[in-house]
């Protein structure tokens, strides 16, 4: 740590020159207390880390200050760094177990802190701008009255707060009249923690796409773990959910548990039976899960497990999927295409929220801006596309054999 110490001193100690002028010493000599001020603030904030995070454990604390160093040495190299790691995220860091991936979680983060940086950045510019430009007198007599933003308005100016209370008002009406969707929160063991962080995501879009809805769905979730990395970025997203007030409901028990079985119908795009029309009295049971790198069945062997009825979406019958393309749908495209479906009864405009690059005309549409664009020839293009196709249809242990077969034969160097 002493090591740590005298690196990070060294890289922001300051060149002192003399100059004649004292009130130019005298800044120079305020920034000099100032960066000794949060030098010294940042080193008794990572020892209480260290206290927190190895709690006594001296080859945890051990482990934890050569990885201090090395996000250090990564930030003199000029490699992605960010300058402020959270203990959540110095927690993560220390459950990787290869330097690949830390080096690829600090990147990760270090573009989330310049992209927080431009905005704000981007924010005082438009205010400075703002600010510094002279008011636009459009007057065509000394006495006209002047609209706008700055001056006079004909209409109520509606704020977010009151708009953001008028969709929890409709929410809070669908909790006491409302038909109820369940959402499956039991998958959270069966996801790696950067699946977990993206269904806390999408689950944070679906409640947002329910609230605001002419007809909003009474949201009910079941086998929630609370102390799970799942709720603890689901917290992060909404930070009053867990209020009492808050418009939606948070069970840790099961779904047989709340409502009748015969009414349960869990939609998964493993079963074989298609939902034709939509049941205003059924329950809609939608697993909260993604599953990017397990591919198994789980919400179909669960709806067996749990003896209830199954169901999937026609979208082989609307729709013309383009090779390749999964037909495993977000949850946060879920529930506004059963919105849709139970206002307007139409699949083909309920449809509309699945997203177009898992379609057959998109696909279309990029081959012929290819096809317009390219010097290519045309054989070599569809060439192309029919080798992309084809290995799209791949099974797993065809793919890892034929990145085996192009790594060491030498028929593909």
């Amino acid at each position: 740590m002493n090591f740590l110490r005298s690196l990070v001193s060294h890289v922001h100690r300051p060149i002192l020159k003399r100059n004649l002028n004292h009130k130019i010493v005298f800044q120079k000599h305020r920034v000099i207390s100032r960066s000794y001020v949060s030098q010294t603030e940042a080193e008794d904030e990572m020892e209480k880390y260290v206290s927190q995070l190895c709690k006594g454990d001296k080859d945890l604390e051990k482990k934890f200050r050569v990885l201090m160093l090395e996000v250090e040495v990564m930030r003199q190299d000029g490699r992605f760094a960010p300058d402020h790691i959270q203990f959540d995220q110095w927690k993560h860091l220390l459950e990787l177990p290869s330097r690949n991936q830390r080096t690829n979680y600090l990147t990760f983060l270090w573009k989330i802190e310049r992209k927080k940086e431009n905005q704000k950045a981007k924010k005082e510019a438009r205010k400075m701008e703002f600010e510094n430009s002279s008011p636009e007198d459009n007057k065509e007599y000394p006495d006209d009255l002047l609209y706008g933003i700055q001056y006079q308005s004909l209409f109520l100016r509606i704020r977010d707060q009151s708009i953001n209370g008028f969709d929890n008002y409709r929410a809070l009406q669908a909790m006491m009249y409302g038909q109820s969707v369940v959402i499956d929160c039991s998958y959270e063991e069966h996801m790696v923690w950067r699946e977990t962080i993206n269904a806390a995501k999408q689950m944070t879009f679906l409640f947002g796409d329910n609230r605001i809805h002419k007809d909003p769905f009474n949201l009910h979730m079941c086998n929630v773990n609370m102390q799970g990395e799942f709720m603890k970025q689901l917290k992060k997203n909404i930070p009053s959910i867990c209020e009492p007030w808050f418009p939606i409901n948070i069970h840790t028990s099961s779904y047989l548990d709340l409502f009748p079985k015969d009414k349960l119908v869990y939609l998964t795009p493993h079963c074989r039976d298609e939902l034709t029309t939509f049941d205003p009295d059924s329950i809609y049971i939608i697993g909260c899960m993604v599953d990017k790198i397990n591919n198994e069945p789980l919400s179909l062997a669960k709806a067996k497990r749990d003896g209830i009825k199954m169901a999937k979406l026609p979208l082989d019958r609307y729709l013309e999927w383009a090779p390749g393309s999964k037909k495993n749908l977000n949850i946060n495209h879920m529930v506004p295409i059963l919105l849709d479906l139970r206002l307007t009864g139409d699949w083909e405009f309920a449809l509309r929220h699945i997203p177009r690059r898992k379609l057959m005309a998109t696909k279309i549409m990029a081959m012929q801006r290819m096809l317009k664009d390219t010097t290519l020839g045309r054989e070599d293009i569809f060439k192309k596309f029919q080798t992309v196709r084809k290995n799209n249809f791949l099974t797993r242990d065809e793919k890892k054999f034929k990145s085996k077969r192009t790594l060491y034969d030498d028929d593909n160097i």
